[in-house]
């Protein structure tokens, strides 16, 4: 099985189309905290300690170059070798966020134990060669990570905003000595890695509880409050029947009253790279449940 060349240093390339050796200083700094941000979610997705260091910048248009500090050599290869193909690949579905990568945000969880178990990633502990099947197994792991496609399309926007960039380069190193080849993107190819929209797909929710704070007991598309997933949550109760009933009188409510809901939740990243909640909309209820005892919805009617 083919062995990866250790590495402890990688190297962001630009290239200009003037030939000159100076980059705006605004746009090098946003890219510089994609590109870490990048790092650090790869360190985390695979479990690994990570340290950086920032090297002497070096003309032929810009270099920029990051030492990484780890355990051991083989862990610091493992991440440099991610990072770059990372950083280098086309995405395979390059417009929105995928739905696998979005509910992958549960990752940290027994979803990520069980990958990171077959992974088996306790090698490096021992300072044993790196593969490049456990680089790959490393790479698509680490592509479930929907902060990192998020913050590598951020990093490609900026890039192509910025008229003076012909190309980048992304390349290993061991001390000053090359790895490999470096992986070259030119500008026609940034658009690749730029997603359309930060918007998310609505989350469908069936059989939601919502300990209810306080109903809106006017007419008008005034927000419901309530306590859901550990959260108080301000949500829009577009169940037409219930909301009458509950405007009519026909439902009271004790501060111990919960509704089983079928529920949407309307979502986007925020600046920070993390998923928040931008609407919550009660589509339809199906049971209330009011100090232990649960009555279904369609039990209302007969009731009235």
């Amino acid at each position: 099985m083919t062995l990866i060349k250790k590495s402890n240093r990688l190297q962001l390339h630009y290239y200009f189309k003037d030939n000159s050796h100076t980059i705006d200083s605004i746009l090098r700094n946003e890219c510089e905290k994609e590109i870490l941000h990048i790092y650090k979610e790869i360190s985390n997705t695979l479990g690994l300690q990570l340290r950086l260091e920032t090297l002497p910048t070096e003309e032929g248009g810009f270099k920029e170059t990051w030492r990484f500090i780890g355990k051991n050599s083989v862990q610091i290869t493992l991440i440099v070798s991610v990072a770059t193909i990372i950083i280098s690949r086309f995405p395979a579905e390059n417009k929105e966020l995928t739905k696998l990568q979005i509910e992958n945000l549960k990752l940290d969880n027994e979803l990520k134990i069980k990958e990171l178990e077959k992974l088996n990633l306790d090698f490096i502990n021992h300072d044993n060669e790196l593969n490049r099947q456990k680089v790959v197994d490393s790479v698509e792991l680490v592509n479930k990570n929907y902060k990192i496609t998020w913050r590598k399309s951020n990093l490609y926007k900026k890039l192509n905003n910025y008229q003076k960039i012909d190309s980048i380069e992304v390349r290993r190193f061991k001390q000053d000595e090359p790895i490999d080849e470096p992986r070259k993107i030119h500008r026609r190819e940034f658009s690749k890695f730029i997603l359309s929209s930060d918007d998310l797909p609505k989350l469908e929710l069936n059989n939601a509880l919502i300990d209810v704070i306080s109903p809106a007991l006017k007419r008008g598309k005034f927000k419901w409050k309530g306590f859901y997933d550990k959260e108080i949550i301000n949500f829009l109760m577009d169940d037409i029947e219930f909301k009458t009933q509950v405007l009519r009188g026909g439902i009271h409510f004790s501060n111990s009253f919960s509704i089983e809901v079928k529920m949407t939740l309307e979502r986007k990243i925020n600046q920070e790279g993390n998923i928040i909640i931008t609407n919550s909309i009660v589509n339809k209820v199906i049971a209330s449940i009011d100090q232990g005892k649960r009555i279904e919805y369609s039990n209302y009617q007969a009731q009235q």
